[in-house]
């Protein structure tokens, strides 16, 4: 099983209800839509909700070149709340590295930014070619 499949079948993502929009190399959208258990107690998104998906769309990013990676750090930044019922589209995208990988985060509701953050992931494993690889 290739990395973009193990993560399709992720029970986590399932939870989540997070789908990949789009996966580059270097690069990935994902989705998900705001659920009722996932509000806090002030009526939005809960932190987590949100930064999961960026940490879902950061974990295909950072494994979509071939090399099996892990995180050693996360940072998030919330801008605005998120409603049950609202769209989010989180994006990842590598901007240097190969052995350890520094990325970008961004959470989005239509075109407001809602969350931004970065990200570090180790890897040195190879896995499969993204291009060989089916989500």
């Amino acid at each position: 099983m290739n990395f973009l499949e193990g993560l399709g079948k992720d029970g986590f993502r399932e939870f989540l209800g997070a789908e990949i929009v789009e996966v580059s190399e270097g690069y990935a959208k994902v989705k998900g839509a705001v659920r009722r258990e996932y509000l806090n107690f002030h009526g939005t998104a809960h932190g987590s909700y949100i930064m999961a998906l960026a940490d879902f769309a950061f974990a295909l990013a950072a494994n979509s070149d071939n090399i099996k990676r892990v995180a050693v750090s996360i940072k998030m930044d919330f801008y605005k709340p998120a409603y049950e019922g609202e769209e989010l589209v989180a994006e990842a995208k590598v901007i240097h590295g190969r052995k350890l990988v520094f990325c970008e985060l961004k959470v989005m509701r239509g075109d407001d930014i809602i969350a931004k953050g970065e990200a570090i992931a180790y890897g040195k494993e190879i896995s499969k070619p993204l291009s060989e690889c089916s989500y």
